[in-house]
């Protein structure tokens, strides 16, 4: 593969343009140094995103580096500039980022949308995103970003509809696509120079000729797409799998090496009994205990990013408490035989923390199925860190990656927890309780262990779960994947945005932001997962069964989103299936593997077309986790791993019931 040519080193991330004359040979001339702006889309110094025009070839696992110098990233109105040194870290982008481009006044009538994701691969298609080692089009869609205020700032966005591979190469091709007036989109002066063969004299034109001639414009031809109907074209690296998730796996490797099989040391903070005489007391011992880990971050407080030793990797630094909330039921407790039960880690909702796992819902689903519920906060993403979110996104993203690092913090007290709680806390005395013959017996069966995540607690826990070692099965509520496809769908995301759109006037720049973040974001939560999960298991955790059970309408995490998961996932809907989903095969109830369980309430309006939240004043973001039917669904998977339809025909409600 030739590279866009970058002057006399491969390195060099200049932003001077050099005029050269070029030669009659698209295959010579030069050298050539590519500017900040790629200018065959000018709209914005960045795109079209993510670009070969800013990686350079580097000696690492995929051959490249990202590259981004400073003046063609977004710049916010305290002109506050972003430093791509942690952007500069990648060797690609990642594998379920979205894809910008921009013509003015366009219409999309007959592109691929994700109602019609099927006809991507239509001869006709007017976009293409193709592999261009295996020469096969991957399904997508794209849309107007109609979070802008206005036309003049709606970027074109495409979304991968499957992950794409880690460490592969790949072209977007865009043709057929007229403006609102019914006229052709015209293709700009520096795309058609190279599309049409007429030389420039503009280094950052004349430095990507002979990339485009021998590994863009053929690969496209070769998929169909003639040279002469496009309007846009390009391609990039995605990032490898290593330098995406080597970091969390370190660190996953080193709190297991650090804690040992018994978990981390722990003292008993406090025990709350309650009365199981009483008919309405479900949780008959609550219990929670300080556990002492490692300590991975430079600091224990939002906004700090990862320590760095001298190879890239983190280091421990020091130690840190974190409280694991224990809830025992009334099934459990001075049982007339010996009866221990499942531990089942709870996953909290965004930015909140584990008395979450205080629901009334959790505590009968505990007490009916024998279940202990343990519970900590997700350091990164729990209340304390609102603040440090906040500033993060609007005051300098510069520091954004210590969203997703502390997050990742945060993955190695989960794993602590899970290996506390079936480990040392087996013969912890306030979990022993007395059988009928007055031997005594644990609580916590240490052989049996799940995950059970909502909202976020989805979100992150696809990360969670394929990084776990412990856990072979978990259930996913109202989750989904990528961030950059959930935040403008999501109601939870409008208060940053207001404060976003404060920062930057130009709503185009807002997306930028978005979509370069997600390179960041990626180990710290599903998206970066996604083949890690059961398609290419780290063969130190294996693969996992995973339940997806979300709401169609949902207001803060879209259903799309869990989409993506569950063909990620090989999941298939459990029949009747609600709709057909693309992609995802539909199943008679009694099936093993994953599965994706949407249910519909008929009392909401429909969900929006576009990428705007529903009305969250009829959110069913709470429903699914109530329903019964999802509960005994949720038993059986959790147990057995069958995946079983207790929904009377296909699963459907009624919001005002179900959660008022």
């Amino acid at each position: 593969m030739s590279a866009p040519t970058t002057g006399p080193t491969s390195t060099d991330t200049s932003t001077t343009s050099v005029p050269t004359t070029t030669s009659d040979d698209p295959t010579t001339g030069g050298p050539w140094e590519l500017g900040a702006c790629n200018p065959i889309d000018p709209a914005l110094r960045i795109l079209p995103y993510p670009s070969l025009f800013h990686m350079r070839e580097a000696e690492t696992a995929t051959g490249w580096r990202v590259a981004f110098p400073t003046e063609a990233l977004p710049v916010n109105s305290n002109m506050v500039e972003i430093d791509p040194v942690y952007l500069n870290e990648k060797d690609g982008f990642s594998t379920l980022g979205a894809l910008l481009f921009y013509f003015a006044d366009v219409d999309l009538a007959g592109t691929v949308g994700h109602q019609n994701l099927a006809e991507f691969a239509d001869e006709g298609a007017k976009t293409v995103l193709l592999d261009v080692e295996t020469g096969e089009r991957v399904p997508h869609w794209i849309e107007l970003d109609m979070t802008a205020p206005t036309p003049a700032q709606r970027l074109v966005v495409m979304h991968p509809a499957t992950p794409l591979r880690h460490g592969k190469r790949y072209v977007v091709g865009v043709r057929g696509l007229q403006t609102t007036m019914g006229a052709p989109v015209a293709a700009s002066p520096a795309f058609a120079a190279l599309r049409d063969d007429v030389a420039t004299d503009d280094g950052s034109v004349e430095g990507q000729r002979a990339h485009y001639e021998l590994d863009v414009f053929p690969a496209l031809a070769a998929a169909g797409f003639a040279r002469a109907d496009l309007q846009l074209a390009w391609d990039f690296v995605t990032v490898s799998r290593e330098n995406s998730l080597g970091r969390m796996q370190w660190l996953r490797d080193d709190v297991l090496d650090a804690i040992g099989p018994s978990g981390p040391p722990y003292v008993i903070e406090s025990v709350t009994d309650a009365d199981c005489a009483d008919a309405d007391t479900t949780i008959g011992r609550t219990v929670v205990a300080e556990m002492t880990v490692p300590l991975y971050t430079v600091t224990d407080e939002p906004g700090t990013l990862l320590t760095r030793g001298p190879d890239g990797l983190p280091f421990r630094n020091g130690e840190k408490e974190v409280e694991v909330l224990i809830r025992i039921p009334c099934s459990l407790i001075d049982q007339p035989t010996a009866t221990s039960g499942r531990v089942l880690q709870y996953g909290h909702g965004l930015l909140g923390g584990k008395g979450e796992a205080e629901s009334g819902y959790l505590g009968r689903m505990a007490n009916d199925n024998k279940w202990i519920i343990v519970a900590s906060d997700w350091t990164g993403m729990k209340s304390e860190d609102t603040i440090g979110v906040v500033a993060v996104l609007t005051e300098n993203p510069t520091d954004f990656p210590a969203i997703p690092e502390r997050s990742m913090q945060g993955f190695t007290e989960f794993i602590a927890a899970m290996r506390l709680a079936t480990g040392a806390l087996v013969d912890e005395p306030t979990l022993q309780f007395t059988a009928g013959d007055n031997s005594t017996y644990s609580a916590i069966d240490p052989s049996r262990r799940s995950y059970y995540g909502n909202s976020q607690g989805g979100i992150l826990g696809g990360a969670y779960l394929a990084l776990s070692p412990d856990i072979e099965r978990g259930v996913l509520g109202v989750g989904g994947m990528p961030y950059v496809l959930l935040l403008p769908r999501s109601a939870d995301f409008d208060q940053f945005f207001a404060l976003l759109k404060s920062y930057y006037p130009d709503h185009r720049d807002i997306m930028v932001l978005i979509s370069l973040l997600q390179n960041l974001w990626d180990p710290g939560e599903a998206a970066g997962w996604a083949w890690a999960m059961n398609r290419e298991p780290d063969p130190a955790v294996g693969a996992k069964q995973v339940l997806l059970q979300v709401a169609i309408g949902d207001a803060q995490v879209t259903t799309l989103g869990a989409h993506i998961q569950a063909r990620a996932y090989g999941a298939a809907t459990v029949a009747p299936q609600t709709r057909p989903v693309f992609g995802v095969e539909e199943k008679a109830p009694g099936f093993t593997g994953s599965a994706l369980v949407e249910w519909r309430y008929t009392d909401i309006p429909d969900e929006p077309v576009t990428n705007v939240p529903p009305d969250k004043a009829f959110d069913p973001h709470e429903c699914p986790r109530r329903e019964a039917a999802a509960q005994q669904q949720l038993r059986d998977f959790l147990e057995t791993g069958v995946v079983n339809q207790y929904c009377d025909g296909p699963c459907e409600g009624l919001r005002s019931v179900t959660c008022p």
